[in-house]
């Protein structure tokens, strides 16, 4: 199965909560990372001396634990392209984080979507709060797969 990801508000913009939706087998699921949790995890990664990976960290953990909790469990994982030239970075990161939450490792592309994808719409809608998220991710929850 085929599932497409896609992001509302950046990661970095750490005023505004980032909405990460999915979706694919006729399911769309979407996760809040509210700004609160975004600039604590900051503040970690700065803690640590990694202050340069916490958008690409916290992106793709997010990106996982949509998948994880919406239960879809895709073969073929679609992630729209949020971050130019930094592909092959994301793609080992997810790879990394995946393999601690699943068995089955998906090929993972990346890809212009579009605004025309129900990943975007649903990521959108959920931002616009035209949609209650499914879940909003916690502050430890988003710790343990970004810095281990």
């Amino acid at each position: 199965m085929k599932v497409e990801i896609d992001q509302s508000n950046k990661v970095e913009k750490t005023s505004r909560d980032t909405i990460i939706g999915i979706a694919g087998g006729g399911k769309i699921f979407s996760v809040v990372i509210e700004s609160g949790v975004k600039k604590k995890l900051q503040e970690e990664f700065r803690r640590r001396g990694k202050p340069r990976l916490f958008v690409y960290r916290t992106f793709i953990a997010g990106a996982a634990l949509a998948l994880k909790y919406s239960g879809v469990r895709p073969a073929d994982i679609i992630i729209d392209i949020e971050y130019v030239g930094q592909d092959r970075l994301l793609r080992s990161i997810f790879l990394e984080m995946w393999s601690q939450l699943s068995t089955r490792i998906p090929i993972v592309t990346f890809v212009n979507i579009g605004k025309k994808s129900a990943a975007h719409a649903v990521s959108y809608e959920t931002m616009k709060k035209n949609r209650e998220p499914d879940r909003i991710l916690r502050f430890g929850e988003l710790l343990k797969l970004t810095l281990k």
